[in-house]
């Protein structure tokens, strides 16, 4: 008896894994073939790859960063403008929409926009038509711990907190920036 239920488990396992090697086949043609397996004519025009997805909302996007170093702070502008030819949504996980760091010549930081600070925490959107702009900026007074640092190049790491756009989770940092400019 317990030879026949071996055998039935090792066959319900074999048809399982059978089964399991099947599927998820890709039958597009691989890049660079058309459909008849045959490599492209030479003499057409290469196409251009077409974003899709979160890709193709991002592509319309674009992210500035201006750094106004001057005599008694430096002033920070930022600004996203929506290029494309749709309304797109974004969606920030909390009140906080950007985040500025500011390192010192040997890397420690000495500035951190949402040090001390309190956000909402609540889900935050932004509708954008086509050729809108968010604007946001800040400053610093170059002080740490009330402070003056050092005169030097500093680098500045800029970021809008965007999570979603349309919904569709964003992976990656698409809207950072890191920036070098000197304290007088």
């Amino acid at each position: 008896m317990k030879k026949i239920v071996f055998y039935l488990m090792v066959l319900l396992l074999s048809i399982a894994l059978i089964g399991c090697g099947t599927g998820g086949q890709d039958t597009k043609p691989d890049e660079g073939e058309n459909n008849t397996g045959e490599q492209p004519n030479d003499d057409k025009e290469e196409s251009k790859e077409e974003l899709t997805g979160v890709d193709a909302l991002l592509d319309q996007l674009r992210f500035d960063v201006d750094v106004q170093p001057g005599e008694d702070n430096v002033k920070f502008n930022m600004k996203l403008t929506h290029e494309g030819d749709e309304d797109l949504t974004l969606s920030f996980s909390s009140g906080q929409k950007f985040e500025i760091v500011v390192t010192d010549p040997n890397g420690e930081e000495v500035y951190r926009f949402s040090e001390g600070m309190m956000f909402t925490q609540a889900i935050e959107t932004s509708e954008l038509s086509p050729g809108d702009e968010l604007d946001f900026q800040d400053s610093w007074d170059y002080t740490k711990d009330g402070v003056k640092v050092d005169s030097g190049e500093y680098e500045a790491t800029i970021e809008l907190m965007v999570y979603e756009v349309n919904g569709e989770e964003i992976q990656e940092h698409p809207f950072k920036e890191d920036v070098t400019f000197e304290v007088p």
